[in-house]
C-alpha cells in the first residue's frame, strides 16, 4: 500500500510537469483543499485549486522531484509527508525551489485521492529568538 501512495505522488509530479491544470486537478478530491507552496491563501475545491494551479503552472519547464518522505496508511485515509523540490526556468536562469509537503489522501472506489495538501518553503534561515514588546495587562 506505501508503494501505491508514493506512485499517486509521482503522477501528481507527472501531471505538474504537463502545465496543465486540469492534468493536475483530477487527481485531487472534489472536496479537496489545498495550501499551495506560493499561496497566500487557503484554495478549497475543484474551482480554487484551478485558480492556483493556472497561475503556479505556467513557470516554464516546471518540474517536481521527491527526494523524501514518510507514509502512513490507515484503512481509507493515507498520510504521504517530505520534502520535494520544484525547478523551473526564468530570464535564462534555473530556479530551485525546495519545499516541505504534506498529502492527505481518501481511497474512493480503488483510486486515491488528494484530500489535503499542504505546501510550504523553507526558511532562509534558521528561527530565531528575537524581542518582543510586551503590553502589560488590563488587570
Amino acid at each position: 500500500m506505501e508503494e501505491q501512495i508514493r506512485e499517486t505522488a509521482l503522477y501528481w509530479a507527472q501531471a505538474v510537469a504537463t502545465r496543465v491544470p486540469e492534468n493536475v486537478l483530477r487527481l485531487y478530491h472534489p472536496d479537496g483543499s489545498l495550501w499551495g507552496t506560493l499561496a497566500h491563501e487557503y484554495r478549497h475545491g475543484y474551482r480554487e485549486i484551478f485558480d492556483y494551479f493556472i497561475s503556479f503552472l505556467g513557470k516554464e519547464g516546471l518540474r517536481c522531484e521527491f527526494k523524501s518522505g514518510m507514509v502512513r496508511v490507515f484503512n481509507e485515509f493515507a498520510f504521504y509527508s517530505g520534502v520535494y523540490e520544484f525547478s523551473w526556468e526564468m530570464a535564462g536562469k534555473q530556479i530551485l525551489l525546495p519545499a516541505r509537503f504534506s498529502f492527505i489522501y481518501k481511497n474512493e472506489n480503488g483510486k486515491w485521492l488528494i484530500m489535503e495538501h499542504h505546501s510550504s518553503m523553507f526558511p532562509e534561515k534558521p528561527f530565531r529568538v528575537r524581542k518582543y514588546i510586551l503590553k502589560p495587562s488590563a488587570c
